[in-house]
Protein backbone atom coordinates (compact mmCIF):
# COMPACT_ATOMS: atom_id res chain seq x y z
CA UNK A 1 0.00 0.00 0.00
CA UNK A 2 2.92 2.23 0.54
CA UNK A 3 4.56 1.87 -2.74
CA UNK A 4 1.52 2.79 -4.19
CA UNK A 5 0.75 5.72 -2.52
CA UNK A 6 4.25 6.74 -3.33
CA UNK A 7 3.14 6.28 -6.88
CA UNK A 8 0.36 8.57 -6.05
CA UNK A 9 1.88 11.47 -5.15
CA UNK A 10 5.01 10.96 -7.59
CA UNK A 11 5.72 12.04 -10.81
CA UNK A 12 2.05 12.21 -12.78
CA UNK A 13 1.86 10.28 -16.07
CA UNK A 14 -0.53 11.08 -18.20
CA UNK A 15 -1.29 10.60 -22.17
CA UNK A 16 -3.37 12.87 -23.76
CA UNK A 17 -3.72 12.99 -27.90
CA UNK A 18 -5.53 12.78 -30.48
CA UNK A 19 -5.52 10.58 -33.76
CA UNK A 20 -6.57 11.37 -36.99
CA UNK A 21 -9.72 10.04 -36.61
CA UNK A 22 -10.48 12.41 -34.04
CA UNK A 23 -10.01 10.04 -31.23
CA UNK A 24 -9.23 11.72 -27.49
CA UNK A 25 -7.56 9.40 -25.80
CA UNK A 26 -6.23 9.88 -22.14
CA UNK A 27 -4.63 7.79 -19.93
CA UNK A 28 -4.51 7.26 -15.88
CA UNK A 29 -0.99 7.26 -14.27
CA UNK A 30 -0.07 3.38 -13.68
CA UNK A 31 -1.18 1.15 -10.56
CA UNK A 32 0.76 -1.48 -8.93
CA UNK A 33 -1.17 -4.72 -8.71
CA UNK A 34 0.88 -7.50 -7.92
CA UNK A 35 -0.54 -7.94 -5.36
CA UNK A 36 -4.37 -7.57 -5.93
CA UNK A 37 -7.04 -10.60 -6.04
CA UNK A 38 -8.76 -8.30 -8.78
CA UNK A 39 -10.98 -5.23 -9.88
CA UNK A 40 -13.69 -3.89 -11.41
CA UNK A 41 -14.21 -0.84 -13.27
CA UNK A 42 -17.67 1.14 -11.69
CA UNK A 43 -18.18 3.86 -13.91
CA UNK A 44 -19.09 7.57 -13.82
CA UNK A 45 -20.47 8.87 -10.97
CA UNK A 46 -21.20 12.73 -11.11
CA UNK A 47 -17.68 13.81 -12.26
CA UNK A 48 -15.35 10.81 -11.09
CA UNK A 49 -14.82 7.51 -12.68
CA UNK A 50 -14.55 5.14 -9.98
CA UNK A 51 -12.85 2.42 -9.92
CA UNK A 52 -13.10 -1.18 -7.14
CA UNK A 53 -10.02 -2.85 -6.13
CA UNK A 54 -9.90 -6.36 -4.08
CA UNK A 55 -6.61 -5.78 -2.34
CA UNK A 56 -4.70 -8.61 -0.75
CA UNK A 57 -5.87 -7.18 3.32
CA UNK A 58 -8.64 -4.43 2.07
CA UNK A 59 -11.15 -3.23 -0.66
CA UNK A 60 -10.28 0.51 -2.07
CA UNK A 61 -12.16 2.70 -4.24
CA UNK A 62 -10.32 5.14 -6.31
CA UNK A 63 -11.69 7.98 -8.39
CA UNK A 64 -9.97 9.28 -11.82
CA UNK A 65 -11.22 13.28 -12.59
CA UNK A 66 -12.07 13.96 -16.39
CA UNK A 67 -8.40 14.28 -17.51
CA UNK A 68 -7.93 10.46 -15.69
CA UNK A 69 -5.96 12.04 -12.27
CA UNK A 70 -6.39 10.23 -9.38
CA UNK A 71 -9.14 12.40 -7.18
CA UNK A 72 -8.57 10.66 -4.05
CA UNK A 73 -8.34 6.57 -2.53
CA UNK A 74 -10.34 5.04 0.42
CA UNK A 75 -10.66 1.82 2.21
CA UNK A 76 -14.07 0.58 2.31
CA UNK A 77 -13.90 -0.05 6.35
CA UNK A 78 -17.59 -1.31 6.64
CA UNK A 79 -16.55 -4.74 4.67
CA UNK A 80 -14.66 -7.10 6.32
CA UNK A 81 -12.55 -8.59 3.95
CA UNK A 82 -12.54 -12.09 6.31
CA UNK A 83 -14.23 -14.48 4.70
CA UNK A 84 -15.93 -12.53 1.87
CA UNK A 85 -15.57 -12.86 -1.74
CA UNK A 86 -17.52 -10.14 -3.82
CA UNK A 87 -19.71 -11.29 -6.91
CA UNK A 88 -20.32 -7.35 -8.38
CA UNK A 89 -20.29 -3.88 -8.14
CA UNK A 90 -23.02 -2.43 -9.73
CA UNK A 91 -22.75 1.66 -10.27
CA UNK A 92 -25.87 3.57 -11.14
CA UNK A 93 -26.57 7.40 -11.68
CA UNK A 94 -25.86 8.34 -7.85
CA UNK A 95 -24.30 5.55 -6.11
CA UNK A 96 -22.69 2.00 -6.14
CA UNK A 97 -23.51 -1.12 -4.77
CA UNK A 98 -21.13 -3.86 -3.70
CA UNK A 99 -22.67 -7.41 -3.78
CA UNK A 100 -20.80 -10.01 -1.42
CA UNK A 101 -20.90 -13.42 0.66
CA UNK A 102 -19.52 -14.20 3.69
CA UNK A 103 -19.06 -17.27 4.58
CA UNK A 104 -18.11 -18.27 8.75
CA UNK A 105 -18.03 -21.34 10.78
CA UNK A 106 -20.48 -23.13 7.61
CA UNK A 107 -22.47 -20.18 7.36
CA UNK A 108 -22.77 -18.34 4.20
CA UNK A 109 -24.82 -15.09 3.93
CA UNK A 110 -25.72 -12.80 0.62
CA UNK A 111 -25.40 -8.86 1.03
CA UNK A 112 -25.43 -5.92 -0.48
CA UNK A 113 -23.59 -2.47 0.62
CA UNK A 114 -24.50 0.70 -0.65
CA UNK A 115 -22.14 3.72 -1.19
CA UNK A 116 -22.34 7.05 -2.58
CA UNK A 117 -20.51 8.69 -4.87
CA UNK A 118 -17.68 9.64 -2.33
CA UNK A 119 -17.47 5.42 -1.20
CA UNK A 120 -19.51 6.53 2.27
CA UNK A 121 -21.73 3.91 3.17
CA UNK A 122 -25.42 5.40 2.96
CA UNK A 123 -27.61 1.71 2.89
CA UNK A 124 -26.89 -1.84 3.67
CA UNK A 125 -28.43 -5.19 4.17
CA UNK A 126 -28.77 -9.17 4.15
CA UNK A 127 -30.33 -10.00 1.07
CA UNK A 128 -30.21 -14.09 2.25
CA UNK A 129 -28.96 -16.19 4.86
CA UNK A 130 -28.46 -19.82 3.49
CA UNK A 131 -28.11 -21.24 6.44
CA UNK A 132 -25.26 -24.42 7.59
CA UNK A 133 -24.39 -26.26 4.62
CA UNK A 134 -21.30 -27.94 5.10
CA UNK A 135 -21.57 -30.33 2.43
CA UNK A 136 -22.62 -28.56 -0.35
CA UNK A 137 -21.74 -24.97 0.16
CA UNK A 138 -23.57 -22.15 -1.79
CA UNK A 139 -21.58 -21.58 -5.33
CA UNK A 140 -22.92 -18.40 -6.18
CA UNK A 141 -22.94 -16.31 -9.19
CA UNK A 142 -24.75 -13.25 -10.80
CA UNK A 143 -26.50 -11.47 -13.54
CA UNK A 144 -27.97 -7.79 -14.11
CA UNK A 145 -30.58 -6.48 -16.03
CA UNK A 146 -29.95 -4.42 -18.68
CA UNK A 147 -30.84 -0.97 -16.87
CA UNK A 148 -28.65 -2.17 -13.85
CA UNK A 149 -31.32 -1.33 -11.41
CA UNK A 150 -31.77 -5.56 -10.48
CA UNK A 151 -30.15 -8.78 -10.11
CA UNK A 152 -30.66 -12.28 -9.95
CA UNK A 153 -27.95 -14.38 -7.56
CA UNK A 154 -28.20 -17.78 -8.33
CA UNK A 155 -26.93 -21.00 -6.56
CA UNK A 156 -26.18 -24.20 -8.65
CA UNK A 157 -24.00 -25.89 -5.59
CA UNK A 158 -27.03 -29.19 -5.79
CA UNK A 159 -26.89 -31.16 -8.64
CA UNK A 160 -30.12 -31.05 -10.43
CA UNK A 161 -31.22 -27.78 -8.23
CA UNK A 162 -31.21 -24.09 -9.10
CA UNK A 163 -31.58 -21.58 -6.52
CA UNK A 164 -32.55 -18.08 -7.82
CA UNK A 165 -32.95 -14.13 -5.56
CA UNK A 166 -34.19 -11.90 -7.10
CA UNK A 167 -33.39 -8.11 -5.54
CA UNK A 168 -34.16 -4.53 -7.19
CA UNK A 169 -31.24 -1.90 -6.22
CA UNK A 170 -33.36 1.04 -6.28
CA UNK A 171 -35.98 -0.21 -3.56
CA UNK A 172 -33.60 -2.11 -2.05
CA UNK A 173 -36.32 -5.30 -1.71
CA UNK A 174 -35.90 -8.88 -2.96
CA UNK A 175 -38.66 -9.54 -5.18
CA UNK A 176 -38.80 -12.96 -5.23
CA UNK A 177 -36.68 -16.26 -4.71
CA UNK A 178 -37.59 -19.56 -5.56
CA UNK A 179 -35.62 -23.42 -5.72
CA UNK A 180 -36.46 -25.33 -8.90
CA UNK A 181 -35.74 -28.69 -9.41
CA UNK A 182 -34.22 -29.10 -12.68
CA UNK A 183 -33.19 -32.46 -14.95
CA UNK A 184 -29.67 -33.46 -13.59
CA UNK A 185 -27.58 -32.67 -16.40
CA UNK A 186 -29.29 -29.52 -16.98
CA UNK A 187 -26.26 -27.16 -16.00
CA UNK A 188 -23.31 -28.88 -16.94
CA UNK A 189 -24.05 -29.43 -20.41
CA UNK A 190 -27.80 -28.69 -21.50
CA UNK A 191 -27.94 -24.64 -20.51
CA UNK A 192 -27.30 -21.83 -23.37
CA UNK A 193 -28.15 -18.70 -21.41
CA UNK A 194 -29.89 -17.25 -18.23
CA UNK A 195 -31.22 -13.84 -18.79
CA UNK A 196 -33.17 -11.08 -16.39
CA UNK A 197 -35.30 -8.53 -17.65
CA UNK A 198 -35.69 -5.49 -15.92
CA UNK A 199 -39.29 -5.99 -14.69
CA UNK A 200 -37.46 -8.77 -12.99
CA UNK A 201 -38.23 -12.27 -14.96
CA UNK A 202 -35.37 -15.04 -14.93
CA UNK A 203 -34.98 -16.60 -17.80
CA UNK A 204 -32.48 -19.59 -18.25
CA UNK A 205 -32.42 -21.15 -21.88
CA UNK A 206 -31.47 -24.99 -22.36
CA UNK A 207 -30.96 -26.62 -25.58
CA UNK A 208 -32.00 -30.61 -26.05
CA UNK A 209 -31.23 -33.20 -28.62
CA UNK A 210 -28.31 -31.11 -30.64
CA UNK A 211 -27.01 -34.35 -31.99
CA UNK A 212 -27.08 -36.92 -34.47
CA UNK A 213 -30.13 -39.40 -34.56
CA UNK A 214 -32.63 -37.08 -32.35
CA UNK A 215 -32.37 -34.02 -34.27
CA UNK A 216 -36.05 -34.52 -34.72
CA UNK A 217 -36.73 -33.40 -31.43
CA UNK A 218 -34.27 -30.83 -31.12
CA UNK A 219 -35.83 -27.87 -29.18
CA UNK A 220 -34.77 -24.88 -26.69
CA UNK A 221 -36.53 -25.03 -23.48
CA UNK A 222 -37.01 -21.50 -21.29
CA UNK A 223 -38.03 -21.52 -18.15
CA UNK A 224 -39.29 -18.52 -16.80
CA UNK A 225 -38.39 -17.83 -13.11
CA UNK A 226 -40.56 -14.41 -11.17
CA UNK A 227 -43.38 -13.58 -8.72
CA UNK A 228 -45.47 -15.66 -10.51
CA UNK A 229 -45.73 -19.65 -10.82
CA UNK A 230 -42.79 -20.42 -12.93
CA UNK A 231 -43.37 -21.76 -16.41
CA UNK A 232 -41.78 -22.92 -19.86
CA UNK A 233 -42.02 -22.29 -23.38
CA UNK A 234 -40.34 -24.79 -25.82
CA UNK A 235 -39.41 -23.48 -29.06
CA UNK A 236 -39.17 -27.03 -31.74
CA UNK A 237 -36.07 -26.46 -33.73
CA UNK A 238 -35.79 -28.00 -37.55
CA UNK A 239 -33.78 -30.59 -38.18
CA UNK A 240 -30.64 -28.57 -37.96
CA UNK A 241 -27.48 -28.79 -35.75
CA UNK A 242 -27.14 -25.09 -33.49
CA UNK A 243 -22.96 -24.62 -33.85
CA UNK A 244 -23.48 -21.76 -31.25
CA UNK A 245 -26.00 -19.52 -29.75
CA UNK A 246 -27.07 -16.47 -27.60
CA UNK A 247 -29.66 -14.89 -26.07
CA UNK A 248 -30.73 -11.37 -25.04
CA UNK A 249 -33.35 -9.20 -23.63
CA UNK A 250 -35.24 -7.20 -25.42
CA UNK A 251 -37.17 -5.03 -22.75
CA UNK A 252 -38.52 -2.57 -25.07
CA UNK A 253 -40.56 -5.17 -27.27
CA UNK A 254 -41.01 -7.80 -24.37
CA UNK A 255 -39.32 -10.05 -25.87
CA UNK A 256 -36.38 -13.32 -25.26
CA UNK A 257 -34.33 -12.70 -28.77
CA UNK A 258 -31.62 -15.30 -29.60
CA UNK A 259 -29.31 -15.43 -32.66
CA UNK A 260 -26.59 -18.07 -33.62
CA UNK A 261 -24.88 -20.25 -36.69
CA UNK A 262 -26.54 -23.86 -37.31
CA UNK A 263 -25.09 -26.75 -39.65
CA UNK A 264 -27.61 -29.28 -41.99
CA UNK A 265 -24.76 -31.65 -41.89
CA UNK A 266 -21.87 -30.94 -38.93
CA UNK A 267 -22.28 -28.69 -36.04
CA UNK A 268 -18.27 -27.71 -35.82
CA UNK A 269 -18.64 -26.10 -39.29
CA UNK A 270 -21.73 -23.35 -39.91
CA UNK A 271 -23.29 -22.72 -42.75
CA UNK A 272 -25.92 -20.24 -41.72
CA UNK A 273 -27.33 -18.03 -39.39
CA UNK A 274 -30.57 -17.61 -37.43
CA UNK A 275 -32.75 -15.82 -35.51
CA UNK A 276 -35.52 -16.97 -33.09
CA UNK A 277 -37.75 -14.68 -30.99
CA UNK A 278 -40.11 -15.92 -28.29
CA UNK A 279 -42.51 -13.03 -25.78
CA UNK A 280 -41.93 -13.43 -22.56
CA UNK A 281 -45.44 -14.09 -22.12
CA UNK A 282 -45.55 -17.01 -24.26
CA UNK A 283 -47.29 -17.70 -27.34
CA UNK A 284 -45.88 -18.59 -30.94
CA UNK A 285 -42.34 -17.96 -31.45
CA UNK A 286 -40.42 -16.70 -34.77
CA UNK A 287 -37.75 -18.70 -36.26
CA UNK A 288 -35.94 -18.35 -39.00
CA UNK A 289 -33.00 -19.92 -40.71
CA UNK A 290 -30.91 -18.12 -43.83
CA UNK A 291 -28.37 -20.00 -45.14
CA UNK A 292 -24.91 -18.16 -46.10
CA UNK A 293 -24.06 -17.66 -49.44
CA UNK A 294 -21.13 -18.51 -51.72
CA UNK A 295 -19.77 -14.50 -52.37
CA UNK A 296 -20.26 -13.72 -48.50
CA UNK A 297 -18.37 -16.97 -47.79
CA UNK A 298 -15.36 -16.50 -50.28
CA UNK A 299 -14.94 -12.88 -48.45
CA UNK A 300 -14.60 -14.50 -44.72
CA UNK A 301 -12.35 -17.05 -46.28
CA UNK A 302 -10.71 -15.34 -48.23
CA UNK A 303 -10.39 -17.66 -51.03
CA UNK A 304 -13.53 -18.89 -53.76
CA UNK A 305 -15.36 -20.99 -52.29
CA UNK A 306 -18.11 -21.50 -55.06
CA UNK A 307 -18.03 -25.55 -54.84
CA UNK A 308 -16.94 -25.40 -51.26
CA UNK A 309 -19.05 -26.63 -48.83
CA UNK A 310 -16.97 -27.28 -45.80
CA UNK A 311 -18.65 -24.23 -44.11
CA UNK A 312 -17.13 -21.80 -41.52
CA UNK A 313 -15.13 -23.50 -38.97
CA UNK A 314 -14.38 -21.91 -35.25
CA UNK A 315 -17.44 -19.49 -35.36
CA UNK A 316 -18.48 -18.75 -32.10
CA UNK A 317 -21.71 -15.99 -31.24
CA UNK A 318 -19.70 -12.77 -29.50
CA UNK A 319 -22.10 -10.66 -29.55
CA UNK A 320 -26.36 -9.71 -30.23
CA UNK A 321 -27.26 -6.09 -30.87
CA UNK A 322 -30.70 -5.50 -30.84
CA UNK A 323 -32.43 -3.16 -33.70
CA UNK A 324 -34.90 -0.62 -32.49
CA UNK A 325 -37.91 -2.42 -34.57
CA UNK A 326 -36.98 -5.71 -32.66
CA UNK A 327 -34.74 -7.47 -35.26
CA UNK A 328 -31.00 -8.13 -34.89
CA UNK A 329 -27.45 -8.04 -35.79
CA UNK A 330 -25.29 -11.07 -34.69
CA UNK A 331 -21.89 -10.62 -33.91
CA UNK A 332 -19.92 -13.95 -34.59
CA UNK A 333 -15.69 -13.99 -34.25
CA UNK A 334 -13.85 -17.56 -35.44
CA UNK A 335 -12.04 -18.50 -32.00
CA UNK A 336 -10.05 -21.76 -31.44
CA UNK A 337 -7.50 -22.78 -29.25
CA UNK A 338 -4.51 -25.47 -30.02
CA UNK A 339 -2.62 -27.34 -27.18
CA UNK A 340 0.64 -28.34 -28.24
CA UNK A 341 3.79 -30.17 -25.95
CA UNK A 342 1.75 -32.93 -24.02
CA UNK A 343 2.78 -36.30 -25.31
CA UNK A 344 -0.23 -36.93 -27.46
CA UNK A 345 -2.40 -36.73 -24.19
CA UNK A 346 -1.41 -39.16 -22.48
CA UNK A 347 -0.98 -38.18 -18.95
CA UNK A 348 2.38 -37.09 -18.86
CA UNK A 349 5.20 -34.69 -20.73
CA UNK A 350 8.37 -35.11 -22.73
CA UNK A 351 11.18 -34.24 -21.06
CA UNK A 352 12.48 -30.54 -21.26
CA UNK A 353 8.83 -29.65 -22.93
CA UNK A 354 5.89 -28.07 -21.02
CA UNK A 355 2.09 -27.56 -22.48
CA UNK A 356 1.51 -24.54 -24.24
CA UNK A 357 -1.63 -23.31 -25.17
CA UNK A 358 -2.02 -20.92 -28.26
CA UNK A 359 -5.09 -18.32 -28.63
CA UNK A 360 -6.20 -17.74 -31.98
CA UNK A 361 -9.12 -14.75 -32.27
CA UNK A 362 -9.39 -14.24 -35.82
CA UNK A 363 -12.56 -12.30 -38.36
CA UNK A 364 -15.57 -11.26 -37.13
CA UNK A 365 -18.91 -11.03 -38.73
CA UNK A 366 -22.33 -9.51 -38.75
CA UNK A 367 -25.54 -10.43 -40.03
CA UNK A 368 -28.76 -8.06 -39.27
CA UNK A 369 -32.10 -9.73 -39.13
CA UNK A 370 -35.37 -7.90 -39.23
CA UNK A 371 -38.25 -8.61 -36.44
CA UNK A 372 -39.53 -11.41 -38.61
CA UNK A 373 -35.81 -13.15 -39.22
CA UNK A 374 -35.70 -12.06 -42.60
CA UNK A 375 -32.12 -11.54 -43.70
CA UNK A 376 -31.50 -7.41 -44.51
CA UNK A 377 -27.52 -7.53 -44.87
CA UNK A 378 -24.33 -9.46 -44.07
CA UNK A 379 -20.41 -8.39 -44.17
CA UNK A 380 -17.23 -9.48 -42.83
CA UNK A 381 -14.71 -7.17 -40.80
CA UNK A 382 -10.86 -8.97 -41.14
CA UNK A 383 -8.58 -9.52 -38.63
CA UNK A 384 -6.11 -11.94 -37.27
CA UNK A 385 -5.08 -11.80 -33.10
CA UNK A 386 -2.84 -15.09 -32.26
CA UNK A 387 -1.31 -14.88 -28.34
CA UNK A 388 0.31 -17.70 -26.24
CA UNK A 389 -0.61 -19.01 -22.39
CA UNK A 390 -2.60 -15.64 -21.59
CA UNK A 391 -5.88 -17.21 -21.72
CA UNK A 392 -6.62 -14.72 -24.57
CA UNK A 393 -6.58 -11.69 -22.45
CA UNK A 394 -5.82 -9.01 -24.90
CA UNK A 395 -7.34 -10.42 -27.87
CA UNK A 396 -10.90 -10.28 -29.22
CA UNK A 397 -12.70 -6.77 -29.07
CA UNK A 398 -14.61 -3.84 -27.09
CA UNK A 399 -17.52 -2.63 -28.63
CA UNK A 400 -19.09 0.81 -28.22
CA UNK A 401 -22.44 1.33 -29.73
CA UNK A 402 -23.04 5.00 -30.16
CA UNK A 403 -26.37 6.82 -31.38
CA UNK A 404 -25.74 6.03 -35.17
CA UNK A 405 -23.50 2.90 -35.46
CA UNK A 406 -20.94 0.53 -33.65
CA UNK A 407 -17.55 0.57 -32.60
CA UNK A 408 -15.39 -2.46 -32.54
CA UNK A 409 -12.12 -1.31 -31.00
CA UNK A 410 -9.06 -4.21 -31.03
CA UNK A 411 -5.09 -4.68 -30.80
CA UNK A 412 -3.57 -5.27 -33.93
CA UNK A 413 -1.84 -7.80 -32.75
CA UNK A 414 -0.89 -9.27 -28.88
CA UNK A 415 3.00 -8.16 -28.36
CA UNK A 416 4.24 -5.62 -25.84
CA UNK A 417 4.74 -2.69 -28.21
CA UNK A 418 1.48 -2.46 -30.64
CA UNK A 419 -1.22 -0.58 -32.94
CA UNK A 420 -4.86 -0.67 -32.23
CA UNK A 421 -8.03 0.07 -34.60
CA UNK A 422 -11.64 -0.06 -34.71
CA UNK A 423 -14.41 -0.83 -37.47
CA UNK A 424 -17.06 1.84 -37.53
CA UNK A 425 -20.38 0.00 -39.00
CA UNK A 426 -23.38 1.65 -40.03
CA UNK A 427 -27.02 0.70 -39.67
CA UNK A 428 -26.71 -0.63 -43.44
CA UNK A 429 -23.91 -2.73 -42.66
CA UNK A 430 -21.27 -0.61 -44.21
CA UNK A 431 -17.82 0.12 -42.50
CA UNK A 432 -14.91 1.97 -41.98
CA UNK A 433 -11.68 0.59 -40.56
CA UNK A 434 -9.55 3.39 -38.71
CA UNK A 435 -6.92 3.53 -36.58
CA UNK A 436 -6.71 4.28 -33.08
CA UNK A 437 -3.48 4.68 -31.12
CA UNK A 438 0.54 2.97 -31.17
CA UNK A 439 1.44 1.97 -27.45
CA UNK A 440 4.91 2.20 -29.05
CA UNK A 441 7.38 3.39 -26.05
CA UNK A 442 4.20 3.91 -23.82
CA UNK A 443 3.98 1.09 -21.61
CA UNK A 444 0.07 0.02 -22.41
CA UNK A 445 -1.49 -3.05 -23.36
CA UNK A 446 -4.93 -2.91 -23.60
CA UNK A 447 -7.26 -5.62 -22.50
CA UNK A 448 -10.18 -4.24 -24.87
CA UNK A 449 -12.69 -7.73 -23.89
CA UNK A 450 -13.01 -6.18 -20.55
CA UNK A 451 -13.73 -2.62 -21.27
CA UNK A 452 -16.80 -0.89 -20.01
CA UNK A 453 -18.99 1.85 -22.04
CA UNK A 454 -19.28 4.43 -19.86
CA UNK A 455 -21.51 7.02 -22.41
CA UNK A 456 -22.57 7.01 -25.92
CA UNK A 457 -19.36 7.65 -27.35
CA UNK A 458 -17.33 6.80 -23.80
CA UNK A 459 -15.32 3.83 -22.66
CA UNK A 460 -12.96 3.28 -20.58
CA UNK A 461 -10.35 -0.07 -21.33
CA UNK A 462 -7.71 -1.54 -18.36
CA UNK A 463 -4.61 -1.53 -19.42
CA UNK A 464 -2.05 -4.27 -17.80
CA UNK A 465 1.56 -4.15 -18.47
CA UNK A 466 3.95 -5.62 -16.20
CA UNK A 467 1.98 -5.67 -13.15
CA UNK A 468 1.06 -2.07 -13.44
CA UNK A 469 -2.69 -0.81 -14.17
CA UNK A 470 -3.86 1.74 -15.99
CA UNK A 471 -7.14 3.04 -16.95
CA UNK A 472 -7.52 4.07 -20.33
CA UNK A 473 -10.70 5.97 -21.60
CA UNK A 474 -11.30 6.84 -25.25
CA UNK A 475 -13.96 8.87 -26.63
CA UNK A 476 -15.01 8.47 -30.02
CA UNK A 477 -16.18 11.71 -32.21
CA UNK A 478 -19.87 13.06 -32.22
Amino acid sequence: MRAINTFFFGILLIFSFENLNAQAIQVSEPMTIRNDYGYEIIGRLKDRILLFRDRADDFEIQAFDPSMRLSWSRKLEDIDKRGTQILAVIGSKNDFSVIFKVRRRGTTVLRLFKYDPGAVLIDSMTIKNYGERLFSPPSLDLVRSEDQKTFAVFNTAERGILEVVCFQLDKMQVLWETTTVLEQDYLESQLKSLQLSNDGSFFAITEYNNRKGKLDRHQFRITKLSQEPSVQFIIPLEEKYTSDVKFIIDNQNKQLVGGGVFSERNRERASGAFYVRQSIYGGKPVLKYTDFDASFMSILRRKDVADDDKGINDADVSHLVLRRDGGLILMVERHHEIQRGAAAGRGFWREGMRVVVDFYFDDLFAVAFDPKGDLLWNTVLHKKQYSQDDEGTYSSYFLLRSFDRLHFMFNDEIKYENTCSEYTLDPTGSFDRNSLLNTFSKSLRLRFRDGIQISANECIVPSEFRNKLRLVLLQTPG
